[in-house]
C-alpha cells in the first residue's frame, strides 16, 4: 500500500454515508493540508503516517500560537506545525514542570516596529536598540532577531527579592541545584536556590548536562533566553515577568566579557536590560531555562 493510499484511508469523511463520530472513535482525523502536502510530495512514509494519531492536541497548540502572534503582531503569522520530534507525552511533563511550548517567529524586532502587543520595549538602562548599532558595545548582528523556533520556556514568575531567601515556585531544577552545591560545582548559600548562580557556572558542561535532564532534552538545545527573546515572551504571554525586583540572567555577550541580564521592576520591568560580569554570583540575580526545539 503505497503512503497516499494510507493516508486516503485515514482520512477523516467529511461528505457521504460515513458517520463521521465512528471515525473520531476509531481515533481517525482530517489531514492538515500541510500533510496533505507533504504526502503530495513524497515527504511522508507509510510509517510517517503511523505517527500521526494523537497529535490533534498540538493543532490546538498552533492555532493558539496563531491567536497570541496575530494579537501581538497585528497581522497573521505564519506558524509551522511542532515539530514531530516532540511527543504529547513529553509536552505533557514539561506542563507538570510549569514549562510551555511556544512558537518565536523570524522576526526583526527593530526600533520602529509598532507592533500592538509590543507594549514595553527593551530600552530602560541599556537601551537595547541603541546599543547593538555602537560597535563599542560589541552585541552580535541577531541580537534584535527572534529565532524562527519552537521552544519550550519556563513560565513561572520571578519571585520578589526576599533578603535572598526567595526562591521560584515548584522549582523542577531546586533539587540539582542543591546537589551540585554540595558537589561544589556552582557556589552560593541557599541550598536549592536558583539565586547566587553565575553566568560563567551555568554554562559549565556537567550543569548543562544536569539540568538538560530534569528537563527532559539534550545540553545543545538548552540555553538562557536573549535580552529581546525575553522581552518578546513577557510582551506577549507572561507580563507578570516584570512586576519583581529580582533580575534574571540573559544569554547574550556585551563589551565582550559582559553578559547582558534584566527584568528588575525597579529598573523597568519587562524593558530592563542590564548586565554583569559572567562570574558574579549575586541574591538577586536569577536564571530561566530555555529549550530551542529543532525543527
Amino acid at each position: 500500500m503505497t503512503a497516499l493510499e494510507t493516508a486516503s484511508r485515514r482520512r477523516l469523511p467529511t461528505e457521504g454515508p460515513f458517520v463521521v463520530e465512528s471515525f473520531k472513535a476509531a481515533g481517525l482525523r482530517a489531514l492538515t493540508a500541510e500533510e496533505e502536502k507533504k504526502i503530495s510530495q513524497g515527504g511522508i512514509s507509510v510509517e510517517g503516517m503511523e505517527g500521526m494519531e494523537g497529535r490533534e492536541g498540538f493543532d490546538e497548540i498552533q492555532e493558539r500560537e496563531r491567536e497570541s502572534l496575530r494579537a501581538f503582531f497585528g497581522s497573521d503569522i505564519d506558524v509551522p506545525s511542532v515539530p514531530g520530534s516532540v511527543t504529547m507525552e513529553q509536552y505533557e511533563q514539561w506542563k507538570e514542570m510549569g514549562l510551555e511550548l511556544h512558537y518565536m517567529p523570524d522576526m526583526e524586532m527593530s526600533e520602529n516596529k509598532n507592533y500592538p502587543g509590543w507594549k514595553k520595549k527593551p530600552t530602560s538602562n541599556i537601551n537595547l536598540f541603541n546599543a547593538v548599532k555602537d560597535k563599542k558595545e560589541k552585541l552580535a548582528a541577531d541580537t534584535l532577531k527572534l529565532p524562527g523556533a519552537w521552544v519550550v520556556v519556563d513560565a513561572r514568575e520571578k519571585p520578589q527579592y526576599q533578603n535572598g531567601n526567595q526562591v521560584y515556585a515548584n522549582d523542577p531544577l531546586k533539587d540539582v541545584i542543591e546537589e551540585l552545591r554540595k558537589q561544589k560545582v556552582i557556589g552560593g548559600t541557599k541550598a536549592g536556590s536558583r539565586f547566587e548562580i553565575s553566568w560563567d557556572e551555568l554554562h559549565k558542561p556537567e550543569v548543562k548536562a544536569k539540568f538538560a535532564e530534569i528537563l527532559g532534552t539534550t545540553p545543545d538545545q538548552l540555553r538562557l533566553p536573549r535580552a529581546i527573546e525575553w522581552n518578546f515572551l513577557g510582551n506577549a504571554h507572561y507580563q507578570k515577568w516584570g512586576d519583581t525586583n529580582t533580575w534574571e540572567w540573559f544569554e547574550d555577550s556585551y563589551q565582550g566579557s559582559r553578559r547582558l541580564a534584566g527584568g528588575r521592576s525597579d529598573g523597568g520591568g519587562l524593558s530592563d536590560v542590564g548586565w554583569a560580569a559572567p562570574d558574579n554570583r549575586l541574591d538577586y540575580g536569577g536564571f530561566r531555562p530555555l529549550i530551542v526545539i529543532p525543527s
